[in-house]
């Protein structure tokens, strides 16, 4: 006889969290605190200091070899070194998760080379693999900024979805007259309003259930940038409250993103729930989202009389337009809320071992990754790069030769020496230089 209480724990998916970076690790940090039950929480840094701070997550020094625990110094290639040399025991960290939730900030070097590296890996185990990413506010400069691009391309490459804020979305919501430390609490608030919103729809029972299914028909294989909304009211109109605030969040875009989505998961909870609430929410977020496969999970459980509402916006990535450029600024369209995506290819060493996509769809981009040191190929990456190099080698005699010709130099004017006599030694005029002297082909 099969036990009903085995059966239940064991339909719930298995989630990861894993932090990378000294950002990753803070957000890893504070959801190990007030994520629900069963949650896996695991904190990875080449910085052997920040680690040292983790008292919730299990922790996992990277690369211990290579940067000697004291980061990587913004080198995104010395954090991809790191994690390919600890493959085997982080392909364990992975090993066995239905959902892995990759959390890093974009622009420095571990979170930046390290989370497309370890998206791979966990995609390998066949995991749901969602990122969820900060990148600079634009005072940071165009540097940090650039790489930020390139790291949320390679990692949207891999990842079956990016959950994406950008902390000058702080700016704009909030003006630049507000402190430092307050707009990063509320970049990290919405980073972690998107896990546990996702998280929390999926662990805990409800009246009407999102089942991981849902999630998989979602996101499995759009390599996209999608959105999670999480926003709460109390009060007699707390519905419409609640529809106000959606379509006011920076995420939403004024409904923008709903209408470009391609499917939508709405999970709401609060004491008492109502048809009429329900009814509400769900009107608002088809109005924008005609046509669009909806999802509705409603959960009666909650800790006050607030309703809490979590969307969930799923959109289908598509292949960038040949010559999509990147703006002046370093900010390329796919670091916003662009779905627009690059398959791996020429210009990324994520997939070099495995076959090239056919077609030459890919646009150009600020940032270009770094080539992988010698230490660092694989014998798969290794021999891609000699084959490719053997390819090129027939059209090396074609190219056309480079002929140096003979520069017509001759003495114009000797200066205050015009009128003096000539130095003659062995019938050469040691006053012309040897190379005009010798009729010597200057390079």
């Amino acid at each position: 006889m099969s036990n009903p209480d085995m059966e239940t724990t064991s339909a719930k998916p298995t989630i990861r969290l894993i932090g990378l970076g000294e950002t990753g690790v803070k957000l890893v940090e504070t959801l190990a605190m007030i994520a629900p039950e069963g949650v896996e929480a695991h904190s990875l840094d080449t910085d052997n200091r920040s680690l040292s701070r983790c008292h919730q997550s299990r922790t996992h020094l990277l690369g211990q070899t290579i940067p000697c625990g004291l980061g990587t110094g913004g080198d995104s290639a010395l954090a991809r070194a790191a994690v390919e040399s600890d493959s085997d025991d982080l392909a364990g960290i992975v090993e066995g998760a239905e959902l892995v939730f990759i959390v890093a900030g974009l622009g420095g070097g571990t979170g930046t080379g390290a989370a497309p590296v370890l998206a791979n890996l966990a995609k390998r185990t066949g995991a749901l693999v969602v990122g969820v990413a900060a990148t600079p506010f634009d005072c940071e400069g165009i540097q940090r900024c650039n790489q930020a691009t390139g790291g949320l391309r390679d990692l949207k490459q891999v990842a079956d979805a990016v959950f994406h804020f950008p902390n000058q979305d702080v700016i704009v919501m909030e003006g630049t007259d507000i402190a430092l430390n307050q707009a990063l609490d509320i970049a990290n608030r919405h980073l972690c309003e998107a896990v546990l919103g996702v998280s929390r729809m999926l662990l805990e029972p409800g009246l009407l259930n999102i089942s991981f299914g849902d999630l998989q028909g979602a996101f499995r294989g759009r390599h996209s940038l999608g959105s999670v909304v999480h926003v709460k009211a109390d009060g007699e109109n707390r519905a419409e409250a609640v529809v106000r605030k959606l379509l006011t969040h920076p995420a939403a875009r004024g409904g923008e993103a709903l209408q470009e989505a391609s499917s939508v998961l709405i999970h709401l909870s609060g004491g008492e729930v109502t048809m009429a609430e329900v009814d509400a929410v769900t009107t608002a977020v088809n109005s924008y989202a005609s046509g669009v496969g909806t999802v509705v999970g409603v959960c009666g459980q909650s800790d006050g009389a607030a309703l809490q509402a979590t969307v969930v916006i799923a959109q289908t990535g598509k292949l960038a337009e040949p010559g999509q450029e990147t703006l002046s600024n370093g900010q390329s369209s796919s670091l916003g809320s662009s779905n627009t995506f690059d398959v791996p290819g020429a210009d990324s060493y994520l997939d070099l071992g495995g076959e090239v996509p056919a077609g030459n769809n890919r646009g150009s981009f600020a940032y270009t990754p770094p080539a992988p040191t010698a230490d660092t190929l694989t014998p798969e990456c290794r021999e891609n790069l000699i084959r490719e190099a053997a390819s090129e080698e027939p059209n090396r005699a074609n190219r056309r030769k480079i002929v140096q010709e003979m520069l017509p130099l001759e003495i114009v004017s000797k200066g205050r020496f015009e009128n003096s006599e000539p130095t003659i030694h062995k019938g050469e005029d040691l006053d012309q230089p040897t190379y005009i002297r010798r009729g010597a082909v200057l390079n």
